[in-house]
């Protein structure tokens, strides 16, 4: 009779001390990939919502100043919507911008045409109504809500102004710099005719809110459509 053996205590606890390990290598994969397929979905929802606001900032910003009374016998210089300190394109802080323009091309300037956005309780927020940048009333773009919340950091506003002089007794005159900042160097006499062209550099910055590692930093430029056109006072 052939005599029968055992598994011993030491080939037991090898076999669990090897299973153990599998189990945990196992686990720690599908540990890495949930996780990898959570920050993809931040990163995707983050590109999305980032993404969109800035295209609508940029593709709104640049319309500022349009006239619809604006013809083949109008007076650029009598445009309602780039009046200096009013209706005219204004960055008063690095983080808002206010503009108007003629979106039901009446050639008037109507109460639900000023627009403008600012960065706000990490969100982009837009204006449509005469408001200033601290004021409330502003209505958010909604990139903070859903499952995969987005968290705007920073939103940067640069303006690169320039402004041309034109005198009928002398050369033409440019200067890299806004009008009022022409004007206030004795650059501009009263009666000069003057066109401002300008330009706004964005920087948006933003986060996944429940993952500050998931960031994401946008720039783009805006070339206003509309010249600013008037005769010095």
């Amino acid at each position: 009779m052939t005599k029968q053996h055992g598994i011993s205590l030491i080939e037991i606890m090898i076999s669990l001390s090897i299973g153990l390990i599998i189990i945990a290598a196992a686990i720690t994969i599908y540990i890495t990939s949930v996780k990898g397929s959570a920050d993809i979905a931040k990163s995707a929802r983050l590109n999305h919502d980032m993404d969109s606001a800035l295209a609508l900032m940029v593709n709104d910003i640049r319309r500022a100043g349009y006239w619809g009374g604006a013809n083949m016998d109008a007076d650029s210089r009598d445009n309602p919507f780039t009046v200096s300190g009013t209706t005219d394109l204004q960055i008063p802080s690095a983080s808002c911008v206010l503009y108007t323009y003629d979106a039901d091309e009446d050639g008037t300037v109507d109460p639900d045409e000023y627009y403008g956005f600012r960065l706000n309780a990490g969100n982009i927020q837009m204006r449509s109504s005469n408001i200033a940048c601290e004021a409330g009333g502003w209505n958010s773009l909604n990139i903070s809500e859903g499952r995969e919340q987005v968290e705007i950091t920073g939103l940067t506003l640069a303006q690169s102004f320039k402004c041309l002089r034109k005198r009928l007794d002398a050369a033409d005159a440019s200067y890299d710099t806004p009008c009022a900042d022409a004007a206030a160097a004795g650059n501009l006499a009263t009666d000069d005719r003057v066109i401002e062209t300008r330009e706004i550099s964005i920087t948006m910055t933003g986060r996944a809110k429940n993952d500050a590692t998931v960031t994401k930093t946008l720039s783009d430029r805006v070339k206003i459509r509309n010249d600013r056109i008037f005769t010095q006072s």
